[in-house]
């Protein structure tokens, strides 16, 4: 007995539209707008640190210099300041990431300062941005803030990539609580649109395939154990949620604090090859903060996506300079004794 040629095309019709249907099903990374929960933590010097301290030691195995801690203005005699600044790093980073600039900001301005440590980072184990999110990244920031806010009257904010991204979202739902930006080569956008792919049907399959042959973690040499070596492919989702979801003109007209944005660009052949510096431009635009409250610099010779970091840098003593120099003038820190 023969199958009647429409018969066969019907079953073959039948097939292919359940596998179109099931690609078009398939997961993809969704954006996401974290909502920005400040926790409470202890305001007494000894406790705060007591209570960091403990975090930590329950994070898990921590690589070398990556434990977040506070830099007190007087170690001798710790208490709250008239200005606290809080440095946020980048993904994959630790606070190492800064190259020494943030406290060195804090010293000049008698601030006490505090070195996060991100959910997922500065951690030992490979899979540490195993199940790590947007709205993840957004409670460790928010942490972060108000263990500044406890350490001083004004908070500044210094973040650098997905620091600076974390900075502008908490500036734009939390404005009262910050005191002014300072932001390295924030991540507004990657540099390329790497991340359209997730939001892809089975996009977070096809990273796996394309970076790591279907494993969860992806292996990157490192340059520094500044820097994570080993990425779970999780916290690609977590960059991709929180730049579709929250950085946008939204986001970025709510910030009116006062804010400092620098990025390396020196011609349309040499600048940052990480983020996208047409979007950083687009931000700062964009911004509700008032033009004489904002500064944006580009840095034609830093050579690196990491403008602060010496070891990578050529231009970190010009980026600490002028972030010195716009708290000084703009925000109107004052200089501490020397």
């Amino acid at each position: 007995m023969t199958r009647s040629p429409s018969r066969f095309l019907l079953f073959a019709a039948i097939g292919v539209a359940v596998i179109v249907g099931g690609w078009v099903a398939g997961p993809r990374v969704e954006a996401v707008r974290p909502v920005v929960h400040l926790p409470t933590v202890p305001q007494d010097a000894q406790a705060l640190t007591a209570f960091i301290d403990e975090e930590e030691a329950h994070a898990g195995p921590l690589r070398d210099d990556t434990r977040a801690r506070i830099v007190w203005a007087t170690p001798d005699s710790p208490h709250r300041t008239e200005c606290s600044m809080v440095y946020l790093h980048g993904f994959s980073a630790s606070q190492g990431e800064g190259g020494g600039l943030p406290a060195a900001l804090a010293r000049q301005f008698g601030c006490n300062l505090y070195l996060a440590r991100l959910p997922g980072h500065g951690l030992a184990a490979p899979d540490a941005m195993a199940g790590l999110n947007a709205q993840t990244l957004a409670d460790g920031a928010a942490r972060a803030l108000a263990i500044g806010n406890a350490l001083g009257e004004r908070t500044i904010l210094i973040g650098t990539s997905t620091g600076g991204s974390l900075a502008l979202l908490l500036a734009s739902q939390v404005p009262e609580r910050i005191g002014a930006l300072v932001l390295w080569s924030p991540l507004v956008r990657e540099r390329g649109n790497k991340l359209d792919l997730l939001f892809q049907p089975w996009g977070l399959w096809a990273l796996r395939l394309l970076q790591n042959r279907g494993g969860a973690i992806v292996h990157k040499p490192s340059s520094s154990p500044v820097w994570a070596s080993d990425l779970h492919v999780d916290g690609y989702r977590a960059l991709a949620e929180l730049t579709r979801g929250a950085m946008n003109a939204r986001t970025f007209g709510a910030v009116t604090a006062p804010t400092f944005v620098g990025y390396y660009y020196r011609d349309e052949a040499h600048q940052d090859q990480t983020v996208s510096v047409a979007a950083i431009k687009g931000m700062a635009g964009a911004l509700g903060t008032p033009a004489d409250r904002k500064r944006v610099v580009d840095f034609p010779d830093a050579g690196t996506h990491v403008i602060p970091f010496p070891g990578l840098s050529q231009a970190s003593a010009g980026v600490e300079a002028a972030s010195a120099d716009f708290l000084r003038t703009v925000v109107g820190l004052t200089p501490a004794a020397p």
